[in-house]
């Protein structure tokens, strides 16, 4: 079925996402989490059933991957469900919702590079945590899964620096999942999108295979269920050496 929105040909008679000399152009996840956002607050939904993730890919250019998180992190903040096999359908209490969080993903894209990172890590730190106290078999799973795709790209012959930086921040969507409170999770994840340009140059500066042995002892340490192996793990203090290179670089500049 092809969803029609009152007419709506594409994201741009929304709303322009380019980028200007005052405004950064968006990650994918928040451009989608925009959209959603006009839809809702321009009456533009059809019985309150969204378009499903295919039409919104094509509607506002991205690819299924970036709707798809992006729909986790509105189901897990409330403002919309996702009915398997039925579709996706806002919530009565949306618009409120997206008001709130509207504020919180602005504050984001308006954050220093400082106060990013020092988000980042209080989250990724807390998520560690979290999933060395919840997390299962299937977690570690993926964990190591989305570790042994930085690996590969890490050993290849023509490194692929997109990709890298792609799969380096699917790992740390990885530990977000596992920590089992989807609210972090979503916190984290829109976080994690926008310090992309940070996990690019680590991985541009200092190589792939940093992070891979980083991830490798921060698995080891929720697997393993110690919560003070957590604490501990080169992967905080890999976090905490990144906010004082950020601020090094910024203090020259």
């Amino acid at each position: 079925m092809t969803y029609d929105v009152k007419g709506l040909r594409s994201f741009g008679d929304l709303e322009d996402h380019t980028s200007t000399a005052s405004q950064p152009v968006k990650s994918a996840v928040s451009v989608v989490i925009s959209y959603v956002e006009q839809l809702v607050t321009g009456d533009l939904i059809v019985n309150g059933r969204l378009p499903n993730e295919p039409d919104i890919g094509r509607i506002v250019g991205v690819s299924r991957t970036p709707v798809r998180e992006a729909m986790k992190i509105l189901d897990a903040i409330g403002i919309i469900e996702i009915r398997r096999g039925v579709g996706t359908f806002v919530r009565p209490n949306a618009r409120s919702l997206l008001g709130y969080f509207m504020m919180f993903q602005q504050a984001t894209i308006a954050a220093t590079p400082e106060q990013l990172l020092e988000t980042r890590l209080m989250v990724e730190h807390t998520a560690a945590e979290l999933a060395s106290i919840r997390s299962g078999p299937l977690d570690i799973r993926k964990l190591r899964l989305a570790n042994d795709e930085l690996l590969h790209l890490a050993q290849s012959a023509n490194r692929d620096l997109e990709a890298i930086t792609e799969a380096d921040i699917a790992f740390h969507k990885a530990v977000f999942d596992a920590c089992g409170n989807p609210l972090i999770a979503a916190i984290g994840k829109l976080t994690i999108e926008q310090v992309r340009p940070s996990v690019r140059l680590t991985n541009k500066d200092e190589g792939p295979m940093k992070s891979v042995k980083i991830h490798d002892a921060l698995i080891s340490a929720i697997e393993n269920h110690d919560i003070a192996e957590v604490h501990q793990s080169s992967a905080r203090r890999a976090v905490k050496d990144g906010l004082v290179d950020w601020q090094t670089k910024l203090t020259v500049e």
